[in-house]
């Protein structure tokens, strides 16, 4: 029988950021963590998961766009047309 996915044991509420996206958070029991995001693309843009862990922190950045390093681009075109600019 194949192994089960961990079921998560703790699921934050979503969080609204002001442009209608979602995201959420969910704890599993193998210390790994889940993010949920609404609004693909998305690229990783940062990722720092190492260093000395009593001082640092893990830190993932996502950035919202089509094509690796247009993403900043992409997403200022898609507010641009939703907010119905022309710049």
């Amino acid at each position: 029988m194949a192994d089960q996915p961990l079921k998560a044991h703790f699921i934050a509420e979503p969080i609204e950021l002001p442009d209608g996206r979602k995201i959420r958070v969910s704890a599993y029991p193998d210390g790994s963590i889940r993010f949920r995001v609404d609004g693909l693309p998305y690229v990783l843009t940062e990722a720092y998961l190492s260093g000395n862990p009593e001082n640092d922190k893990a830190i993932l950045k996502i950035s919202p766009g089509k094509q690796g390093s247009n993403a900043s681009h992409n997403y200022v075109e898609w507010l641009e047309s939703k907010n119905g600019n022309d710049s």
